[in-house]
């Protein structure tokens, strides 16, 4: 009976010693999606003070800097796909992903997406990375006056229409498999993301399932307040949630009353 319960326990405490390890390689929320053509001398002012130009295209490959404010962090060439990471606390953190279609030349097909650094300051979304089903006809109310409807449903694809003050700002036909429903303002000659989401599958005629939708306030109305008395403490509440240190100590909680409850049978099955 010995083997067993030290095997039990050597299990437990190579995974809370390994946990760290595997929680590697991993991103946060989706805060800008860029999608588009671009050429040779494009700037693209990105969140957290990040900041993207194409130094050069060419036949095979593409020049590329990252700036963090004012510092270059990265001068390269991709030719495809490429990730920028950074490494917080023994954990890379994927921040920006660029995918370059270079077969056109110069100017050339991107898709650009910026996930949120952890290591620096973000206002937090209005709606984070949230899951609905959206009966088609019925607007889905969001938050600051947008609401979002499955116009339509034919063919498995969908119409979606995202409403802001009873107007249209955005309409897309999207296709049940993961494509990605996109809303940007250009404010002060910067692309903002306001809305983005994913359509997942779409439900006969009658409905669409979207996943990873964030809604975040449009930059004009950031220093303004909302009026409620407990604004800050419910903001500091979701920093605290979403913080990777506290996941960590809940995760090793988990793992180590896991280990009592496995010790405790151990003993009774000695008995």
């Amino acid at each position: 009976m010995e083997r067993p319960i030290q095997r039990i326990i050597f299990i437990t405490l190579a995974v809370l010693l390994i946990m760290p390890i595997c929680a590697g390689n991993v991103h946060e929320a989706t805060i800008c999606y860029l999608e588009g053509s671009v050429e040779t001398g494009d700037t693209f002012n990105l969140e957290q003070g990040y900041r993207l130009t194409i130094d050069d295209i060419r036949k095979n490959d593409a020049a590329i800097s990252i700036f963090n404010g004012s510092e270059e962090i990265r001068n390269t060439s991709i030719s495809g796909d490429y990730t920028f990471y950074k490494e917080i606390g023994g954990i890379d953190y994927d921040i920006i992903n660029i995918s370059m279609n270079l077969s056109g030349g110069d100017p050339a097909q991107m898709v650009l997406e910026q996930y949120r650094d952890p290591d620096k300051p973000f206002g937090y979304p209005l709606i984070g990375a949230v899951s609905m089903n959206i009966k088609k006809g019925e607007r889905e109310p969001l938050k600051a006056g947008y609401e979002l409807e499955a116009t339509s449903i034919i063919d498995n694809n969908a119409v979606l229409t995202l409403y802001k003050d009873d107007k249209i700002v955005k309409q897309e036909k999207l296709s049940g498999n993961g494509e990605r429903f996109v809303y940007t303002a250009k404010i002060d000659g910067q692309r903002r993301t306001i809305l983005i989401a994913k359509l997942d599958r779409i439900s006969g005629n009658d409905s669409v399932y979207v996943s990873g939708l964030s809604q975040y306030k449009e930059p004009e109305s950031a220093d303004e307040s909302d009026g409620d008395g407990d604004g800050d403490g419910s903001k500091w509440n979701t920093q605290l949630v979403e913080s990777t240190i506290f996941q960590y100590l809940l995760s090793i909680f988990v793992f180590a009353c896991v280990f009592v409850l496995i010790l405790g049978i151990a003993r009774r099955m000695r008995r």
